[in-house]
């Protein structure tokens, strides 16, 4: 089973990233969910246990379905450390046009790799 500290370390570091992506600091993302700045910084460094009512506030301000957040969090340990979870959590950290160039890059890998 996975600690809870990596849940909220993994959720901390999705949330930082849709902020950035949207150009918002961690006051304006505070600002638009009703919570504390500092809560947010928290928040993003798993440092707290966010509530799922925190959460929705968070997901409903960056304009994101909740369920991204929740997406390929994987449950059982052994399987944290994999290469795709590694290369999930180094893409999801990018813009969408920057996921569109390494998308691009990797199917030109793999076909590069069948000639």
């Amino acid at each position: 089973m996975l600690e809870p500290n990596k849940i909220e370390i993994i959720i901390g570091n999705r949330i930082r990233n849709y902020r950035k992506r949207l150009g918002y600091s961690q006051d304006m993302l505070a600002e638009k969910a009703d919570l504390y700045p500092a809560y947010i910084g928290q928040i993003e460094r798993g440092e707290k246990r966010a509530s799922l009512h925190s959460i929705l506030k968070i997901a409903n301000a960056l304009e994101m379905p909740l369920e991204i957040l929740f997406e390929n969090i994987i449950l059982n340990e052994s399987h944290v450390d994999t290469i795709s979870s590694q290369c999930y959590e180094l893409i999801d950290g990018l813009s969408a046009k920057e996921q569109k160039a390494m998308l691009k890059l990797i199917k030109d890998i793999i076909k590069y790799k069948e000639l």
